[in-house]
């Protein structure tokens, strides 16, 4: 299954982006470099801007605190399916731990090691994605 995420930057200056208030999409916390992924998060039943606030992941910020991190920049990841198909909290889930297995963001624990696998799962990033890499995969090697 190949699902397409398309990432943009989220404006903090007024008036409010948008995006913000997106569910059912990925988002990422990005070095004030813009080239560096920080942290990789999904907003499932809950906003972009309510899953990024402090208070939401306040172990998260008081480690990025510790390093001096004090400005980042954030993108808002739309995610496109197939046709027929629908977006679940399982299959967000699998996305965004597909997305931190491979690129590894300091700011992640979970998923860096080992994670439950979703065969067959393509994830390929478009837009202002940071990386050069931009297709991940559960399929098989070879």
């Amino acid at each position: 299954m190949l699902v397409k995420v398309r990432w943009s930057w989220i404006r903090t200056a007024d008036p409010p982006d948008p995006r913000w208030g997106w569910t059912g999409a990925l988002y990422a916390i990005v070095a004030p470099s813009g080239h560096r992924i920080v942290y990789i998060g999904k907003a499932g039943y809950r906003t972009i801007r309510q899953r990024w606030v402090p208070s939401a992941k306040a172990p998260f910020w008081d480690w990025l605190e510790r390093r001096g991190v004090c400005r980042h920049g954030i993108l808002a990841g739309y995610v496109k399916l197939g046709p027929g198909r629908r977006l679940s909290t399982a299959l967000l889930s699998d996305i965004e731990s597909l997305l931190i297995h491979w690129v590894r963001p300091p700011g992640n624990i979970q998923s860096r090691g080992s994670r439950v696998t979703r065969p067959g799962l393509q994830v390929r990033c478009s837009g202002t994605w940071p990386l050069r890499q931009q297709t991940f995969s559960d399929l098989p090697e070879g």
